[in-house]
């Protein structure tokens, strides 16, 4: 309000002096204040509507957009990649793959002869363990040990590999991610060298801000999303080749322990 005030009390002077002083060599006088008045207003107008602040989501959202087209399949690459990682983190557990006391209450039910028990305790179980002494269920009166065995181990290698595959979309984002980011770069980089050449001398650099500006944003997201994936997917398999190992060595105790000690 004061500055309001201000700028008028000198927009008046300005007017009043004009007026006094019409008949008299005032240029330098008028000038001196006209300027002190038009410089009052303008802080006026700067103070009635300052600058909007931009936060970090429009940052985010305009970086988007200048990346183009390209930024849509990157983003659809890091949903997928989430989505994938979730679901593993969630689903790919010890107690899915071999869970705990279950291979002890497996060969307490069967040297007990009750078969029916050992079958609803793998079909409450769900676990890989439960799925692999469900084959070995479908050969219960066969004598020959490696046999079993060889079915026993042949069924477990299928269920590790069907986990296996349910992971190879993250290596597939880990590497699709930056060649979609470098394919970004050359659009940006092609759109760049063409506008030179409508142009015809780089005279104004502003006129590659749009180009250079998509070049370098594909390339940066996809780097994001490709080292979180690659990092995540080599957890994944680490995890699976350890559970592999455990569920290897159970299936080995189980067909020995049903299959040569009872027909001892």
């Amino acid at each position: 309000m004061f500055r309001f005030i201000l700028a008028m009390a000198a927009v008046m002077v300005a007017v009043s002096a004009d007026v006094s002083f019409a008949q008299g060599p005032t240029s330098e006088v008028d000038s001196a204040l006209s300027g002190a008045a038009t410089n009052a207003l303008l802080a006026v107008d700067g103070a009635a509507a300052p600058a909007e602040e931009k936060t970090a989501m429009d940052q985010w959202i305009n970086w988007c957009v200048q990346g183009g087209r390209t930024m849509i399949f990157l983003g659809a690459l890091s949903i997928l990649g989430l989505g994938c990682a979730l679901e593993r983190v969630c689903h790919l557990r010890l107690k899915r793959i071999v869970p705990e006391g279950f291979s002890a209450k497996i060969v307490a039910l069967w040297r007990d002869d009750k078969i029916a028990e050992v079958r609803e305790e793998c079909s409450k179980s769900g676990s890989m363990l439960a799925r692999v002494v469900e084959t070995m269920l479908e050969h219960a009166g066969s004598n020959d040990y490696q046999e079993v065995k060889m079915f026993a181990e042949d069924k477990a290698g299928r269920e590790l590999r069907l986990e296996n595959r349910k992971s190879a979309m993250l290596a597939t984002v880990a590497t699709l991610s930056p060649l979609l980011g470098l394919f970004g770069t050359v659009v940006g980089l092609l759109g760049a060298f063409t506008t030179v050449a409508a142009v015809g001398e780089m005279g104004d650099p502003a006129i590659l801000a749009d180009d250079i500006s998509k070049a370098l944003i594909t390339t940066v997201a996809g780097l994001a999303i490709s080292m979180p994936a690659l990092f995540v997917y080599n957890l994944i398999k680490t995890r699976l080749n350890l559970y592999a190992v455990i569920l290897e060595e159970e299936v080995s105790d189980l067909v020995h322990n049903l299959f040569i000690k009872i027909s001892r």
